[in-house]
């Protein structure tokens, strides 16, 4: 597989949504651990939403 080097702004962009998501995952954690399955079934939903998100950005930094 070739290496793609990103623009700058999409690697910005990545890293965001991976922070985002990673945050969101810990955030559930602690839902979960205080007994709020609420909360954390909406982060999961926020999770998934974020994911969507950053497979999009990644698609549309890939060569055609």
């Amino acid at each position: 597989m070739k290496k793609v080097d990103l623009p700058e702004n999409a690697v910005s962009v990545l890293r965001q949504l991976e922070t985002e998501m990673s945050e969101a995952r810990e955030y559930v954690l602690r839902c979960r651990a205080a007994g709020n399955e609420e909360a954390a079934h909406l982060h999961d939903v926020w999770i998934d939403l974020l994911l969507e998100e950053w497979g999009r950005c990644r698609l549309s930094t890939q060569p055609t």
